[in-house]
């Protein structure tokens, strides 16, 4: 006999009319990582386990993860694929 599986999921409440993270009032506005993960290229629950390993940076209350605007804003930009460009060639004279 099996365990029964469980039927619930888990959602997360998303606070209305956010600043947004590059913002002057963004700035230093506390973000959950679900909310945060609307202006990253991962999921709430990604930057919860990247936040526990402390791989990223994070503000923490107690055992609450926050992202502030400004940490948001620079973990977007680690990720950012600039396009290649090829190098000059150097002719022979």
């Amino acid at each position: 006999m099996t365990a029964p599986r469980a039927t619930r999921k888990r959602t997360f409440e998303i606070r209305e009319n956010l600043p947004a993270p590059n913002s002057a009032e963004g700035a230093l506005f506390h973000y959950t990582p679900d909310e945060a993960a609307q202006w990253t290229p991962f999921r709430g629950r990604t930057l919860r386990n990247m936040a526990t390993k402390h791989e990223i940076e994070h503000s923490r209350n107690g055992r609450v993860i926050y992202f502030t605007g400004e940490q948001i804003v620079a973990l977007a930009q680690r990720h950012v694929v600039k396009p290649f460009q090829k190098p000059a060639v150097a002719r022979a004279a």
